[in-house]
């Protein structure tokens, strides 16, 4: 058994601390005792057990900032250190340690034991009749208790599928690692990691396999990092990562290129190899942020910057980021008020019959009429609408004011117009969508078929059985579905053929070039053909040219909208549109 050699805290020539090294499998304990004599004795006793390590301070204020700096496994007190309330001052250094304290006194009485024990003490120890076994005894039996406090602790913390820390327990390690980080002057990273497009594992795979795949990421994410690294579950397919003790920035880019590397290699799942990949944000204490809430979303931002590249990317909060944060979160303040307040318009671009050219329906077009900025696309704000979930209440204002125009409308004979209106994917989330849909047209008394509900392909990617659920129950109400931007995503023919679609709408960046671009003049001419052979309608969006309309007229599309004929217009600017529309109407069949 080799010689164990006890260390002293205290600097001969200033009242200072120096840096103690210990293995993880010791048990270092901080002897709070006077005399250096006592100290030497305490080892003497705990010399055969080599993985007790002791380590020396002489004074209260002295073991005060010593445990602010370093965290021990236990501390042994020794009573007369400190001549007030012994059960308050007890109390606190317990907390302040977060350790057990074992006290060391004269007194040998079993109440005075009793009276510490109950105050917070681990055990009480009397120096008159004490041992070796006896002090190993008692040390030994406080760690162990400690150690069970602390496994129960963590597994009402871990999370249920990994093994590793949840959302709430890792919000609580976060916050103490900043505030013991505010003590020393150090800093804290946090490494934000969303693995993209999961949900379409779930879709594919199912959630059983998705669910494993979690597991799996866990595990590999846990053999990466150290075991000071604090790795939480905080979502359904997202991780964090605490590090506590990088002194510079790099030391987070070194801990997130070996996250990058876990999603390099194919995760087998049921004997499919699965490959993954990840978005990383990253923020730093300090300088990032102040607080635990702070860095979380500062951290969060990063990472969605990240998403803008491709594959495994990770990307740090800086203060550009920090300027479009508090931007977007005003916009979403601001954005929310106008929804409350009916500070939005709705405006409607026309849909023209190719053949005829006569005015066949209308596209409602959401704007936010900004007392600073101007007129609003939705470009501006519907990602903001979306974030915020107000994109289910805007969504259901849309369909209210339409109705109340197209009853205007009809008030003033033009009761053939088929009105359309976008749903985001995110109005899926609302399980009584189909309920209130058909309830906001029927109390306004309007036809069903006058309305056509236009769907991005996102929304087909959110809970595919729900979806499809909706849109049957609102086709048999009489509601027509179009597949907006048709061309553009990589799974339109299965939604032409399996979903209640009735139109097709082609995306302007393939009108933009069909007269100038062979391929994109066959991509048209084969999508009209496409939907026409499954008795689908075909609207073209983005006609801004006279040869893209007589384009679309020699390939028999049905219909067209585009700057060629209206933009967006106001709802009484669309009245006099209409009229004008009409009275030529009226001139040519004179």
């Amino acid at each position: 058994m080799s010689e164990h050699v006890g260390q002293s805290l205290m600097n001969p020539d200033q009242s200072g601390v120096r840096a103690v090294s210990c293995t993880e499998d010791n048990v270092d304990v901080l002897a709070v005792v006077k005399s250096h004599c006592d100290f030497l004795w305490l080892q003497h006793l705990t010399a055969a057990e080599s993985d007790i390590q002791l380590h020396w301070c002489n004074s209260i204020p002295m073991a005060m900032d010593i445990l602010r700096k370093r965290k021990f496994d236990m501390v042994l007190w020794e009573e007369n250190q400190f001549d007030g309330d012994k059960d308050s001052f007890l109390r606190i250094l317990s907390h302040h340690a977060d350790a057990p304290v074992v006290a060391l006194g004269p007194f040998a009485e079993e109440r005075h034991a009793r009276g510490l024990i109950l105050a917070g003490a681990a055990d009480y120890l009397c120096k008159s009749s004490l041992n070796a076994p006896l002090l190993v005894r008692a040390l030994r039996r406080a760690w162990y208790r400690e150690l069970f406090r602390l496994d129960f602790e963590m597994r009402e913390q871990l999370d249920s599928l990994t093994g590793i820390l949840d959302r709430a327990r890792f919000y609580d390690r976060l916050h103490q690692a900043i505030l013991r980080a505010e003590r020393v002057k150090h800093r804290v990273g946090l490494i934000f990691v969303n693995v993209d497009e999961f949900r379409t594992v779930n879709q594919s795979l199912g959630y059983r396999a998705g669910d494993i795949l979690i597991k799996m990421m866990a595990a590999r994410l846990r053999q990466v990092l150290r075991r000071s690294d604090c790795l939480a579950r905080v979502g359904g397919d997202e991780f964090a990562v605490i590090l506590e003790d990088g002194q510079e920035s790099f030391s987070l880019i070194n801990v997130a290129k070996k996250m990058a590397n876990v999603f390099e290699q194919a995760f087998v799942v049921n004997q499919h190899p699965v490959n993954l990949t990840a978005s990383m944000g990253m923020a730093v204490f300090p300088e990032s942020g102040d607080s635990a809430d702070l860095l979380l979303r500062r951290a969060n931002q990063a990472m969605f910057d990240a998403k803008k590249e491709h594959g495994v990317s990770y990307r740090f909060f800086n203060d550009r980021m920090n300027r479009e944060l508090d931007m977007r979160l005003e916009l979403e303040t601001e954005f929310r008020q106008a929804l409350r307040g009916d500070k939005l318009d709705l405006y409607y671009q026309p849909k023209i019959d190719v053949r005829s050219g006569e005015v066949v329906g209308m596209e409602a077009l959401v704007r936010w009429p900004h007392p600073r900025l101007g007129v609003l696309t939705p470009a501006a704000f519907i990602a903001a609408a979306e974030r915020s979930s107000l994109i289910i209440p805007m969504g259901y204002w849309v369909l209210e004011r339409a109705c109340r125009d197209l009853n205007m409308l009809q008030t003033m004979g033009y009761d053939d117009l088929v009105c359309a209106v976008n749903l985001s994917f995110r109005q899926f989330f609302d399980r009584r969508l189909s309920e209130t849909v058909f309830r906001i047209i029927y109390n306004a008394n309007i036809d069903t078929t006058k309305f056509e509900f236009e769907l991005t392909e996102s929304a087909m990617m959110f809970d595919r059985d729900y979806t499809l659920k909706c849109l049957k129950e609102l086709t048999h109400l009489g509601l027509h579905f179009a597949l907006d931007d048709f061309g553009t995503g990589y799974s339109s023919f299965t939604n032409l053929r399996n979903l209640p679609i009735s139109t097709v709408k082609i995306d302007k960046s393939f009108i933009e070039n069909v007269c100038t671009i062979a391929e994109d003049a066959t991509l048209v001419s084969g999508m009209i053909s496409l939907a026409h052979s499954l008795s689908m309608t075909v609207v073209a969006e983005g006609v801004e040219k006279p040869e893209q309309l007589e384009f679309l007229r020699q390939h028999n599309c049905d219909q067209a909208q585009g700057y060629w004929f209206a933009r967006p217009l106001p709802f009484h600017e669309f009245c006099d549109f209409m009229q004008v529309a009409g009275d030529l109407r009226r001139l040519r069949k004179q």
